[in-house]
């Protein structure tokens, strides 16, 4: 099974030394994008989360421009997951106005990656979506202890993640134990 083994690959893939070219970083947000990707392709949401069986899978962004363009590009490439095409957008917190339009992007969402440019929002798109099933990804440390569901992890010079099983079962959604088996399990200060 190709998907597995992708995901497999990727959490053994280099990350890259700080500080980062352009070219680098650029590798790292499609190194995340296929993270995404894969989650999507191993969590299962409560059927009554699509409208129809041909809805698509729904990732918002909240974070930069770039990342969104890098995830939507992994996702394109991939095609489609149980049938369903990987629909992308970015949301953007900066002012009151765009929270607002971010709230209903986001609880539309099956699965929000918040974007380390975005740190200074994670409480308040957690606040957003908590009691949702919407899987809940960033690539800031420590988002899987603090009430994030999944969080991707630079450790030396690999790209890892962290999980917080008690998150993900509270949102009603279901992680394969596949993927489970390949991050460090956290648990959120409760």
């Amino acid at each position: 099974m190709w998907p597995w083994a992708l995901l497999a690959l990727l959490a053994c893939l280099p990350a890259t030394a700080l500080p980062a070219s352009p070219s680098t970083e650029a590798r790292l947000q499609q190194v995340e994008g296929a993270f995404l990707v894969n989650f999507l392709r191993y969590t299962d949401w409560p059927p009554q989360r699509f409208a129809a069986s041909s809805a698509p899978y729904v990732v918002t962004v909240v974070g930069s421009q770039d990342a969104a363009d890098a995830v939507a590009a992994v996702a394109a490439a991939a095609g489609d997951i149980r049938g369903r095409h990987v629909l992308v957008r970015r949301a953007s917190m900066a002012t009151a106005a765009d929270r607002a339009a971010a709230t209903d992007l986001l609880r539309g969402s099956h699965l929000v990656f918040v974007e380390s440019s975005a740190r200074a929002d994670i409480d308040a798109v957690l606040g957003i979506v908590r009691g949702l099933p919407i899987l809940t990804v960033a690539d800031v440390p420590g988002f899987a202890a603090s009430g994030g569901m999944l969080g991707l992890v630079r450790s030396r010079s690999r790209l890892g993640f962290e999980a917080d099983p008690a998150a993900i079962h509270d949102a009603g959604l279901m992680v394969s134990a596949k993927v489970l088996k390949l991050a460090t399990l956290r648990g959120a200060a409760r």
